[in-house]
């Protein structure tokens, strides 16, 4: 590799204003659904009263739908071309739409009598679904931009840093204000204690719409900064125009890919069932439901202190190395959960801490590992499918959280959880399982996340090579369109010579489209010959 070649690869295109911007237009998504995993459970079941069983089915079907809507909108997404770009107008219509139907989640509209479980099934799973909906007609837009802003891998890396960074920052900031709102009214919670009886369900469900306003206020404000702040700098001329279905069929048939997809599938499914049992683990197993909010805390705030630690050590050691080290250090952490004894507060405080660093590298390392995925692609096949790379990365993590979430109700159902307006207490059966959910089962999960990103071939080196080829590819794209726009502007783009020029100019291009992966050797080898030919 030349130095030139290697010192433009690590020249910043991004500023770091540009960078700010687009990471403040990120909590909408962590945000709302981090308050909604973390507490929308609870609101059913303690507040609206909505059975067990039903709240399973709200959850399940509404994460499905929200899975199944999210390759559709990267679909449509990678097809729109506007004067303000491909991403944002999507941004701006969901926006104000998606803060609407988060507030209407938090409204209790009939009685909490067993007569209105139909009525408020249909209700809760039909506001759910517009939720989801909407909400991911924001952030595919937003998460598939990472490509279209930079073409340094550096830049990428950075700014997807920074959307870790500010995800985080708002989850920490809507869960804790969210959290600490409902935990004066939450009546749960006071059982046992001195202000048992003194809360009154109004004012238990006030907290939770006064809670759910601040969220609103939140994600608006960070909505505008995306929709204003985000500037697409490279519409890519090789995007492309399949169906719906060949561009489904051609991610999914896409080795590196899949392998990371699925690594990152089974550790979200690990985060999202402990994330969906927290608030009621902490109060029904451990006796702690007082603490459940600042547990909470202490897992974010440790986990966005830990990120500029995770991001300089992916450097110096590769993302897929610490990608596993995040994975083996949550293990411990589950084990600690499933034996922490009752109403011990410091061993409790200890496991949430320890958590937090492992959290950190679960929601930065797949997302910065994508993009060099997407390069990888580009270079053997010459096309650009971020909107479909994006969205069903998206698609497979919300099917995990959706899974979580029925799989708790479903097992708190069979172990019979009490969700009648006069329980306080529940059974010892209840605190066991949930000890269970928060232990063996996402441990099993994790080994199979470990065992994937054993076999993802992009490595440290192979990651570096790629970076530098993919930057000596888009100069000679660059300097060939430099070409091609003086020829046509000095006159003579009707003359034959030109259009044999045009022909010769676009020769690689055309050709990566037609070449496939070459046999032999292994896949980091094949790979790397991939490259060589192509370039």
């Amino acid at each position: 590799m030349s130095t030139d070649v290697a010192e433009a690869d690590t020249k910043p295109e991004l500023s770091l204003l540009r960078k700010f911007l687009f990471g403040l237009a990120a909590p909408p998504l962590q945000m709302s659904s981090n308050v909604v995993g973390f507490f929308f459970n609870i609101f059913m079941l303690e507040v609206a009263k909505v059975p067990p069983y039903f709240v399973s089915v709200i959850l399940f079907v509404g994460r499905a739908w929200d899975a199944v809507t999210d390759p559709m909108a990267g679909h449509l997404v990678s097809k729109t071309n506007t004067r303000l770009g491909k991403t944002r107008p999507w941004m701006m219509i969901a926006n104000p739409i998606g803060c609407a139907m988060f507030f209407i989640l938090w409204i209790v509209l009939f009685p909490v009598t067993e007569d209105y479980n139909g009525a408020k099934f249909a209700y809760y799973l039909v506001v759910y679904l517009l939720y989801c909906t909407l909400i991911t007609c924001y952030h595919v837009p937003y998460t598939s931009s990472t490509m279209l802003i930079a073409r340094q891998s550096s830049d990428k890396d950075a700014a997807t840093a920074f959307r870790m960074s500010f995800e985080l920052l708002g989850t920490i900031v809507g869960v804790g204000l969210f959290g600490i709102i409902i935990s004066t009214k939450r009546i749960a919670a006071s059982c046992g204690s001195s202000r048992e009886g003194q809360i009154t369900v109004e004012e238990e469900r006030a907290v939770y719409m006064i809670g759910a306003a601040v969220i609103v206020g939140i994600f608006f404000l960070c909505g505008l900064a995306g929709s204003f702040g985000i500037k697409e700098k490279y519409a890519e001329k090789q995007v492309s125009d399949d169906s719906f279905f060949t561009n489904v069929k051609a991610v999914l048939t896409f080795r590196p890919y899949v392998l990371l997809m699925f690594a990152f599938l089974f550790m979200s499914l690990a985060v999202q069932m402990v994330q969906t049992n927290l608030a009621l683990y902490t109060t029904h197993s451990l006796g702690l439901g007082d603490h459940t909010s600042y547990g909470i805390l202490c897992v974010l705030g440790i986990a966005i202190l830990a990120i500029p630690l995770w991001n300089r050590m992916i450097q110096i050691f590769g993302k897929k190395n610490i990608f596993a080290v995040g994975v083996v250090m949550f293990i411990p952490c589950l084990l600690c959960a499933m034996l922490v004894p009752r109403d011990v507060v410091w061993a409790f405080y200890l496991v949430m801490s320890v958590s937090g660093f492992a959290i950190s590298i679960s929601m930065l390392l797949p997302w910065s590992m994508l993009p060099d995925v997407i390069d990888d692609y580009f270079l053997k096949h010459g096309t650009r499918r971020e909107a479909t790379f994006y969205s069903l990365y998206v698609f497979f993590n919300k099917f995990a959280v959706g899974f979580s979430m029925a799989a708790s109700q479903i097992t708190m159902s069979l172990v019979g959880y009490d969700s009648s307006p006069e329980a306080c207490e529940q059974s010892y059966e209840v605190g066991l399982a949930l000890r269970y959910l928060v232990g063996p089962g996402p441990i099993v999960c994790l080994l199979a996340s470990l065992s994937l990103i054993y076999t993802y071939p992009i490595d440290k080196q192979y990651r570096q090579e790629l970076s530098v080829r993919l930057s000596q590819f888009l100069q000679r794209q660059d300097s060939r369109q430099d070409i091609v726009d003086e020829s046509k502007s000095t006159g003579i783009s009707g003359s034959t010579g030109n259009s044999s020029f045009e022909n010769e100019a676009y020769q690689h291009e055309e050709q990566l489209q037609t070449t496939g992966p070459v046999g032999g050797g292994s896949e980091a080898g094949r790979s790397r010959a991939n490259l060589d030919s192509n370039l």
